[in-house]
This record gives structure tokens, C-alpha cells and sequence, in this order.
């Protein structure tokens, strides 16, 4: 019988973790719209650098103390179940709060750059193994796209009028050197908490599954890999709630991008050995990455937004990803019945609502013309 005090100390770490996020998220998206406001920097620009490079600050150390150490091994499933993760669960999540409107930029530039640093990162891996040369040209694509940002940047900021900042938005700014130690801090503060609440979720998660006698391989391949996308989640459902949906999808594809080129790059650049990618990895996990990012393009299009029901079928495609993983890793016998399922229902299924949405879409647009 289970320790009861025990069981509700673990259950009270876990609400306080989900305090802690959300209190964190909020504190957090003050502070980096503020310095949006100061900079005149549109919340897509700040959701694709500022908030994803924050929000995979921990994934970000956790890989170079795993590489300093001699695990970079450990590195690579983290980051592509990260980002398998951070499309079709946290999107999804997200459509469960409000629809997002995709603007042309995402289409037209995030979303082609996100695909172009996966579909890298596969041919880098394809011989098998991925070297401290494989990690100099992820480097250097991150110095590239930090460039080109840094560009846009400038771009944005010297084609956008004074007179489209509120006097409201004006007046909101603390003034002189209080701005930066003010909202620095909300960054700061908010940033701990994220990843406080996040720890302290996992951990008390682990903790209640063992105690309810779920095995190690479901509780890693399930708890774990969602743990560490707890503060993209956060932060994205707190800007929706803020009415920046921009932020949040631009969230999601700069997470995408800072895990590749950035996490993985440096730690190919100071892991100690050669990392070598399973057949697994190359079949199944890679590929999939992939399609996901490439699959983003045709539902984006489909109505330049993201439905409710679109985001079900990001929730079910990740539930029957896991759910593969799991059967997989246990030898079921019933991984040949999924393989035929995805390959005979789910995907010609997947064509043909696209194929619907486009259709509505354009009907949509001859109506308004």
C-alpha cells in the first residue's frame, strides 16, 4: 500500500509545478512585451528569437552537460522527439484554447526554414553518424538565420511609423535605466519559474506513475519527452490567451530551429566522441520529424489558420506516434497492424482533409471577392 503521505506530498509538488508555470509564463511574456514595445519589434519577430531561445534554455544545458560528459548520444532522441512534440502537441493544445490565424510570413519564410534545418540534420545523419564537422555547418546555418533576423529586425523597425505605438503602450514603459532592471527581472523571475515548474512537474509525474505501477519505458517514452516541452507550452497558451497568436506558433518553429542548430550543434562541437544515429532513428524518427515540418506547409495554407479540428489531428498523429514508440520498444505484435493502418487510412485520410480544407478555403475566398 502506498505511502499517503508521501502520495500527497507528490501531488502537491506537481500542482505547485503547474503554478509555477503558468505564474512563470505570465511573468515571462510581461517582460518580453515590454521590450517588444521599447524596440518596436512585431510579437513574431520576439516569439522567433527572444521566447524560443528562452524556452529552450534548459534543453539547451541539459545536452552540453550530456555531451561534456560523454552522453551526446542521449542528445539526439531529446531533440527530435522535442520537436515532433512541439508541432503536433503544443499546437494542438493551443487550438484547444482558440483557433490560430497563420500569417503569410510564417508560410512564406518560418516555416520553410524549419524544413530546411530538419531535412539538414537528416542528410547530416545519414551515414550514420553525426561528427564535429556535422556540428560546425549547424553552427553555421544558426549564424546565417541569426543574420538574417537581425536584418529583419531593422527592417521592421525602420518601416513601421511612431504613430502606430499607443499612447497607452507609451505610457505602460518605465522609463530610463527602471525599464531594464524592471522588466529584465519579469524575464529573469519568469524564466526560473518555467523551468522550476517544469522539473518539479516531471518529477512528481515520474513519481505518481511509478506509484500507480506504470513501467519505466512508458513513463520515459510518454512523461518524460512531454516534460520537456512544458515551457513551449506554457508560454504559447499564455500568449494565445494575450491575444499574440503570432508569438505562439513563432514559438514553436524558433524552438525548432534553436534545438537543431543551435543545442545540436554544440554539442556535436564539444561532445567528445563520434555520435552515432541508431537505424531507428534514420527509419522512423528522422523521417518523421521531416514529415511534420513539411506537412505544416499544406495545413497552414489550407485557410491561413489553425482549426480546432486541426489540432485534434495533431493530438491523435502524436498519441499514435507515442503509442507506436511504446509497441515498438515491446516487441507487440501489433506494430504491423499500425504500420497498415498509418499507411492505408490515416494518410490518404490526412490528403483528403487537406484536399477539403483548401477546397472550403477558396469557396471561402470567391464569396468575399
Amino acid at each position: 500500500m502506498p505511502n499517503l503521505n508521501g502520495t500527497t506530498m507528490v501531488v502537491i509538488l506537481f500542482i505547485a509545478g503547474l503554478i509555477g508555470l503558468i505564474g512563470g509564463a505570465e511573468l515571462f511574456l510581461k517582460g518580453v512585451d515590454r521590450f517588444g514595445i521599447k524596440w518596436g519589434i512585431s510579437p513574431l519577430i520576439m516569439g522567433l528569437t527572444v521566447v524560443a531561445f528562452a524556452t529552450g534554455a534548459p534543453e539547451l544545458a541539459i545536452s552540453l552537460q550530456a555531451a561534456v560528459s560523454g552522453s551526446a548520444d542521449l542528445v539526439l532522441g531529446n531533440i527530435i522527439g522535442s520537436n515532433i512534440a512541439n508541432i503536433l502537441l503544443i499546437l494542438g493544445i493551443c487550438t484547444l484554447v482558440k483557433p490560430l490565424a497563420i500569417t503569410l510570413r510564417v508560410v512564406r519564410i518560418d516555416v520553410p526554414i524549419v524544413i530546411g534545418a530538419s531535412v539538414l540534420l537528416y542528410v547530416l545523419a545519414l551515414d550514420g553518424k553525426l561528427t564535429t564537422l556535422d556540428g560546425v555547418w549547424l553552427v553555421l546555418g544558426l549564424i546565417i538565420y541569426s543574420l538574417f533576423t537581425f536584418f529583419q529586425i531593422k527592417k521592421e523597425r525602420d518601416g513601421r511609423p511612431p504613430e502606430q505605438r499607443t499612447k497607452e503602450e507609451i505610457e505602460s514603459l518605465a522609463t530610463g535605466w527602471f525599464f531594464y532592471v524592471k522588466n529584465l527581472g519579469f524575464l529573469g523571475i519568469g524564466l526560473a519559474f518555467i523551468v522550476l515548474g517544469s522539473s518539479w512537474m516531471v518529477d512528481s509525474a515520474i513519481e505518481i506513475a511509478t506509484i500507480l505501477g506504470l513501467s519505466e519505458l512508458v513513463i520515459g517514452l510518454t512523461i518524460v519527452s512531454v516534460g520537456t516541452s512544458l515551457p513551449e507550452v506554457a508560454t504559447s497558451v499564455a500568449t494565445i490567451r494575450k491575444g499574440n497568436a503570432d508569438m505562439a506558433v513563432a514559438n514553436v518553429l524558433g524552438s525548432n530551429l534553436y534545438n537543431i542548430l543551435l543545442t545540436m550543434g554544440l554539442t556535436l562541437v564539444i561532445a567528445p566522441n563520434i555520435l552515432l544515429v541508431s537505424g531507428a532513428a534514420l527509419a522512423l524518427d528522422l523521417p518523421f520529424m521531416v514529415a511534420v515540418s513539411i506537412a505544416c506547409i499544406p495545413i497552414f495554407v489550407a485557410g491561413f489558420n489553425l482549426t480546432l479540428s486541426d489540432g485534434i489531428i495533431f493530438l491523435l498523429y502524436y498519441s499514435m506516434y507515442l503509442t507506436y514508440l511504446v509497441l515498438d520498444a515491446v516487441n507487440s505484435s501489433y506494430v504491423s497492424l499500425m504500420e497498415d493502418i498509418v499507411l492505408w487510412a490515416v494518410l490518404p485520410g490526412t490528403l483528403l482533409y487537406m484536399i477539403i480544407r483548401v477546397i472550403i478555403h477558396r469557396r471561402d475566398l470567391k464569396r468575399l471577392i
